[in-house]
């Protein structure tokens, strides 16, 4: 038994410093084919259904899926912050646009929210949020903007500058996970997560449209007086 483990840990060590030399020399993987792919997504889906809390929060066993698992988490709390906090500004907001646009894309969040549940569903998990101190953070930050200009005449654009940086932010989270997936083999959860990338980026260009085609420039004329 201690020379199956012995040779286990050895196997082990080999291919952790294999990867660090290919990382260290900046050698690429060769994609995986097809049946690759699947295996792998399929692998995935089941660790992440066999995990227990012990191997979980044991560092050396930490892996892309884990990280992927963990950035799901980070999202889904992200996500169902946002939507409760979208109303507020949908009060505040002024301009007929930009309230249909932050409407819309609530609605938009709701169809988010349930897409993640369904990347839970594929691991074979029940969704469960990670707390995300970044999303946090930015929703302060745009709380404290609201109470400082939410009756100003720069309103508008004080919740345009807001939910940009939420966009950002998400922007660049989906964009991560979306790669993971793919690395993962998880096709699906791939689709899903671009579904939602694909809304996040229209999203954020229709709310630089109306900040450039009016926003900006009406709560700028007062500057003039």
């Amino acid at each position: 038994m201690a020379t199956a483990e012995k040779s286990a840990k050895t196997d082990k060590a080999s291919k952790t410093a294999a990867t660090k030399i290919a990382r260290a020399s900046g050698t690429k993987s060769t994609s995986a084919n097809s049946d690759t792919r699947k295996k792998r997504a399929q692998a995935v889906a089941t660790k992440s259904a066999a995990r227990r809390a012990t191997r979980a929060s044991t560092k050396d066993d930490k892996s892309l899926s884990d990280l992927f698992e963990h950035a799901l988490g980070d999202i889904y709390y992200a996500e169902k912050k946002i939507y409760k906090s979208l109303p507020k500004m949908i009060k505040a907001a002024d301009q007929p646009e930009l309230v249909e646009a932050l409407t819309s894309h609530r609605e938009e969040t709701a169809s988010q929210i349930e897409k993640l549940e369904a990347i839970f569903e594929l691991l074979g998990k029940r969704a469960k949020a990670e707390k995300c101190d970044a999303i946090d953070g930015i929703l302060e930050e745009s709380e404290s903007l609201l109470e400082d200009f939410g009756s100003s005449v720069a309103a508008d654009a004080a919740i345009i500058f807001s939910c940009q940086a939420i966009e950002h932010y998400e922007i660049t989270r989906y964009g991560s996970m979306r790669a993971f997936a793919d690395a993962l083999g998880m096709d699906e959860a791939k689709q899903l997560i671009d579904d939602i990338l694909a809304q996040e980026k229209a999203a954020d260009a229709n709310l630089t449209e109306l900040a450039e085609d009016s926003v900006n420039a009406a709560a700028a004329e007062y500057d003039d007086e």
